[in-house]
């Protein structure tokens, strides 16, 4: 099997080192002087029609913008009285966020408030700067992000544009989406497709005169969602925020095709309306997602423009690997998934049945989340077991990335999957819902699975689990080997020790208490660590965690635990 694994990873390293010599070939014949005649043409009418309802922005990150704050995914940046184009990027990650634009609707949402011209200046020096010479910048994912936001931008905004600053946009628009027309296919495999022919067929749609464009972009992108949106409506990335973002470019497509009295094409309205489906079902009830693979939070009010008035949530999704516990007040979402394949678990997380529980509006066991800001070894300790609620062990574990040599400089940092063999088995009755499952990552390590089960009762007030270590008959157990239970809390939560460690009162901002106890005969006593939470932005906050030491057991490990609703407190965390 390890020497299946290794040929299947140096073939497709090859692949794609063929694929990327392809795309270089391609790109340097289309900037070639010859090449740019191709699509440097004349300036063409544009029609901007994009539903400025489907991207409402933040105001707050959008004031923050406005006031110099440029923090983006790959560096948190501060810039008084200078432009952020101005500014030397903190990293590539930086870079191709500012120029992909994905700010756009959080300074849009402060119209009156200098957003609007801001973003007009914004576009019109990109347009009047040498961007569009810069190989880095004309990426074909870059170039669909950045068109697709220019569409949204340019339905709200256009309208405050002399005609000679409309029409180098007019100029600059074409160009780029003739660009990313004849480069869109040299895209890496992966999610930078989906963005590459979503980019193109919304740009399209406001050249009128580019048909066959449209019909391209069309082409381009019924293919890339039969090959990455799942039948139950999940993306291959198992990322709830990139479907989030995907379903809002996808939906405005939607809105525009109609106006031209254009029907989606049937495959992919009902893509759209099971991505619905899914995203509703990884809401906790604050109305944000669940943080899950390399996922945030995203925005309650942008979730809830592309979601709207939805039925009542499903419980499972078996093809994205989720299942949801809701009664009462409280909900938890479990992740019972196989790891991504290929380009998809880039960003991945190894964290197999981490969960996230939530009462009413407030959180109180999370995964730490992403970070989006920081280097490499930062990035991936937040994608392994200990960062998430969930078992691991100290040591001696297989590392489930690929860090080093030509695989991860060609491939990336994926997720090695194989062996995970994680199963889920769902029971619903009167007394409420039964969730168990396993996985297999400490099998050959360990010479044990990892079995988790949940309970929720019918109020909601009554959760327990139980994570056991099972002993293999055709491995050797490695007695003795240290391992740590972790519930990492939002930061919002206060917890303190009762009953002298066997106990914690957790303390929700509005002012619900919930109990946690703990029963094993291997553990030290419960204790109250640091930890931090990525989950809103992918900056570290400092939050806490509770945490369980014990050692592997002779036999099979047995760890219980218990939330208990302890009613509202009278002392309440001041906020």
């Amino acid at each position: 099997m390890a020497r299946a694994q290794r040929l299947a990873s140096r073939f497709e390293t090859v692949s794609a080192s063929a694929a990327r010599l392809r795309q270089n070939l391609t790109i340097a014949f289309y900037r070639s002087p010859f090449g740019r005649g191709l699509w440097r043409g004349v300036n063409e009418p544009t029609l901007f029609d994009y539903p400025s309802g489907l991207r409402p922005g933040n105001r707050l990150r959008g004031e923050s913008w406005l006031a110099g704050d440029y923090s983006l995914p790959g560096g948190v940046l501060h810039g008084d009285d200078q432009s952020p184009f101005e500014m030397t990027p903190p990293s590539a990650a930086w870079r191709d966020s500012l120029h992909s634009f994905s700010w756009a609707p959080d300074v849009l949402a402060v119209a009156d408030g200098g957003g609007h011209e801001a973003m007009r200046e914004a576009i019109l020096n990109w347009t009047l700067g040498p961007y569009i010479e810069r190989r880095a910048l004309m990426h074909p994912a870059l170039v669909g992000r950045r068109l697709a936001r220019w569409a949204q931008a340019l339905s709200e905004i256009k309208s405050g544009f002399d005609g000679q600053a409309m029409a180098r946009i007019h100029s600059s628009f074409s160009a780029q989406t003739r660009w990313l027309e004849k480069v869109a296919q040299q895209c890496d495999d992966g999610l930078d497709r989906l963005h590459a022919s979503l980019g193109l067929t919304l740009a399209a749609c406001a050249l009128p005169q580019q048909g066959q464009t449209l019909r391209r972009g069309m082409d381009l992108l019924s293919r890339e969602i039969r090959r990455q949106i799942l039948p139950d409506g999940g993306h291959a990335s198992r990322n709830p925020a990139v479907l989030a973002d995907l379903l809002a470019d996808l939906m405005a497509l939607e809105a525009v095709l109609k106006a031209r009295q254009v029907e989606l094409p049937s495959h992919m309205a009902t893509a759209r309306r099971n991505m619905q489906t899914l995203l509703t079902m990884l809401r906790h009830k604050d109305g944000r997602l669940a943080v899950f693979n390399g996922g945030l939070e995203s925005d309650a009010a942008e979730l809830a423009a592309v979601l709207g008035k939805t039925a009542k949530p499903i419980g499972f999704a078996q093809k994205s690997g989720y299942q949801r516990l809701e009664a009462g007040d409280s909900c938890v979402l479990v992740d019972i998934g196989n790891a991504p394949r290929g380009s998809h678990s880039v960003a991945a997380h190894a964290a197999p049945m981490a969960f996230e529980m939530s009462h009413g509006s407030d959180r109180l066991i999370v995964n730490c989340g992403p970070n989006l800001v920081h280097g490499s070894d930062w990035q991936l300790a937040a994608r392994d077991l200990a960062a998430h609620s969930t078992l691991a062990f100290d040591a001696d574990v297989t590392d489930p990335f690929l860090r080093s040599g030509l695989a991860a400089r060609r491939l990336g940092p994926r997720v090695n999957g194989e062996g995970w063999q994680v199963t889920g088995r769902r029971v619903e009755d009167k007394s409420g819902i039964w969730l168990e499952a396993s996985h297999a990552i400490f099998l050959k390590t360990h010479g044990v699975r990892h079995n988790r089960r949940f309970f929720i009762d019918a109020a909601g007030e009554d959760i327990r689990g139980e994570d056991m270590l099972l002993a293999d008959m055709a491995h050797q157990p490695l007695q003795g080997a240290g391992f740590h239970l972790r519930f990492h809390l939002h930061p919002q939560v206060r917890a303190s020790l009762q009953s002298a460690g066997d106990a914690v009162l957790l303390l929700t901002p509005s002012g619900h208490g919930w109990q946690f106890r703990l029963a094993s005969d291997v553990t030290a006593p419960l204790s109250i660590e640091e930890s931090v939470y990525m989950g809103h932005s992918g900056i570290p906050q400092r939050s806490q965690q509770l945490a369980v030491k014990g050692t592997l057991a002779h036999g099979d490990t047995l760890l219980r635990w218990a939330l208990r609703y302890a009613g509202r407190q009278t002392t309440r965390r001041r906020r």
